[in-house]
């Protein structure tokens, strides 16, 4: 593998090349443990992860902060269409939220109940993790709307015409946090930060899907009267299959190294490609939301990345080769 030192930090790290996939912009599964609806299987296979170098991760996602698009000289070839561009964003940038959600139930599950607000540290994490969610929205959702109309949601419709978000079982783990509602805690003092980043969450979830369909329902919305679906174990393999997320007795450790290394490839898109290679629609978008939460998460991307890796690294280094 070559390495070339970025210009934006001389001499303090060399960014490597691509090492994600069987090619740039490819795909890896997902290895994750049972959560809501999503069961181990009953045949699971060991899957052995590719390598993963916490520390090195963490600097390279430290030098490329504040780079600006366009440095071939990374070594990371553009993508060869923007369909698979935007492809590997889409399925990447959620198994990368798949594996925040998991870390970040595993800090709530930790709470005490004498005193359920967490410590500065796990409240820290959490932080951390809630503005990398809100990173992973805009980076998921990065592509023009005619793109998203034309790949991404019919490939969402053909798996299931009723598809739908609600069907993430990781989400379960975080669902009462990211809505506000049964987390009394949230509004505690001690947790001013994190209720800022849960609202831009919000924010930007919201700003992204109005975005990406201007006016428009769901697919769950416009089959709900003809087709209702809940939540259940079936779709709970329907939702993973297409993410391509595998289930089985996996510890946070591994979790936390699959995220690593998937930060590692979002970050070395971002200072190729930048996060809107072909533009973004302004028609039909909310100039509040662009203007606010986006826009600060737009600015801080980098910074988000690689203050979310810190925190994985942890875990990261005691991480099984094999699960």
């Amino acid at each position: 593998m070559s390495t070339l030192t970025p210009p934006f930090a001389p001499g303090a790290v060399r960014v490597g090349d691509w090492d994600f996939g069987d090619f740039p912009y490819g795909l890896e599964p997902l290895v994750m443990p049972p959560a809501g609806h999503a069961g181990a299987s009953a045949e699971h296979r060991s899957v052995t992860l590719p390598p993963c170098e916490p520390e090195r991760i963490c600097l390279e996602l430290r030098a490329l902060t504040g780079s600006r698009p366009g440095i071939a000289h990374l070594g990371v070839p553009s993508a060869p269409s923007y369909d698979q561009l935007f492809w590997f964003r889409w399925i990447t940038g959620h198994q990368v939220t798949f594996a925040l959600w998991r870390l970040m139930g595993r800090i709530l599950e930790e709470l005490s109940p004498r005193d359920p607000v967490p410590g500065p540290a796990a409240m820290e994490r959490l932080e951390s993790y809630t503005h990398c969610y809100c990173a992973m929205l805009l980076y998921s959702g990065s592509c023009p709307r005619a793109l998203y109309q034309s790949l991404i949601r019919p490939a969402m419709f053909l798996q299931h015409r009723g598809f739908s978000g609600l069907w993430a079982p990781d989400f379960t783990q975080v669902r009462g946090l990211m809505r506000g509602r049964p987390v009394p805690w949230l509004r505690d003092g001690r947790a001013t930060g994190l209720r800022a980043a849960v609202h831009s969450q919000r924010e930007v979830h919201d700003s992204v899907a109005a975005r990406l369909v201007p006016g428009g329902r769901s697919l769950l919305q416009q089959s709900v009267t003809e087709n209702p679906v809940r939540p259940s174990e079936r779709t709970a393999v329907l939702y993973d299959n297409f993410f391509m997320t595998l289930r089985g007795p996996v510890p946070d450790e591994a979790v936390a190294g699959q995220l690593l290394r998937r930060l590692r490839a979002v970050g070395l898109d971002l200072a190729v490609n930048g996060l809107y290679p072909l533009g973004r629609d302004e028609d039909g978008e909310g100039a509040e939301g662009w203007n606010g939460s986006v826009a600060r998460c737009e600015r801080r991307l980098g910074t988000v990345l690689a203050n979310a890796a810190a925190h994985a690294a942890g875990p990261a280094r005691q991480a099984p080769q094999t699960v």
